[in-house]
């Protein structure tokens, strides 16, 4: 009996193994095409609903596990980080004024805005802002902020639309602009941040505190330092020391 079991348990196995194989070589074939097939490919797998292989649901019935992994979307938007070229750009702004992809608008933007980040382009995020402004979805906006907040923003960088959006937005456009305010060198950010700390629970106070720690000063302190004594919720207290710690240290 022992040896029924022992079979089949290597059978399976076996199977498994072979099945972890032709996923894999699936996988890669995706990121190769990914890679290679130009931005309207890349935007129309952004949107996608549907599983890298048809084998997922093979692997699913044996491990019982849901990735994230498993979708074509997630690798699409993996790829969409990466992107940094002046070739992708034009592209993507031409797509952007192809009324054939006006339901794809927020996966040209969200891919704008990450040739924005890594290539710290000034005209572009400022175009990017308007766009902001002009948009009413609320996706969309947020597709577009939530990639900005790497950027070193300097004079010249239209952040007033994303201040405003820290106290006029949505729940989730106000996270989105407080994010997209790291790394800024306006005083009046750091004054933002902290009316926005006192008067916010503990959990926007945890979205505060990064974006915090890139622009705040010694003025900061004080009130990091009186909510560290408040909160009793061990997350926050350790969010708080490291933004502390960042600010005293830059």
């Amino acid at each position: 009996m022992f040896n029924i079991f022992r079979r089949k348990e290597i059978k399976q196995k076996a199977k498994a193994d072979t099945l972890a194989d032709k996923l894999e070589m699936a996988k890669q074939q995706l990121i190769s095409d990914l890679e290679k097939n130009g931005m309207e490919f890349l935007i129309t797998k952004m949107a996608s609903n549907d599983e890298y292989s048809e084998l997922i649901l093979e692997r699913r019935k044996i491990d019982l596990s849901y990735k994230s992994e498993d979708s074509v979307s997630w690798y699409a938007y993996k790829q969409s980080d990466k992107l940094h070229s002046d070739e992708d750009k034009t592209e993507l702004l031409s797509l952007l004024a192809n009324e054939k992809f006006y339901n794809y608008k927020k996966y040209i933007y969200c891919c704008l805005a990450s040739i924005c980040s890594n290539t710290n382009d000034k005209e572009l995020f400022n175009f990017l802002i308007d766009k902001v402004q002009e948009e009413d979805e609320e996706s969309i906006k947020i597709s577009i902020l939530s990639r900005l907040q790497d950027i070193k923003k300097d004079v010249g960088y239209n952040i007033e639309p994303i201040k405003t959006l820290v106290k006029d937005g949505t729940a989730g456009e106000t996270r989105a602009a407080i994010r997209a305010l790291s790394n800024t060198n306006d005083p009046d950010v750091e004054n933002i941040f902290l009316n926005e700390f006192k008067i916010s629970d503990r959990h926007m106070k945890g979205t505060i505190c990064g974006p915090l720690s890139t622009v705040g000063t010694f003025k900061s302190i004080p009130i990091l330092k009186e909510a560290h004594k408040k909160t009793r919720d061990g997350g926050l207290r350790m969010l708080i020391e490291n933004t502390i710690n960042k600010i005293e240290n830059r």
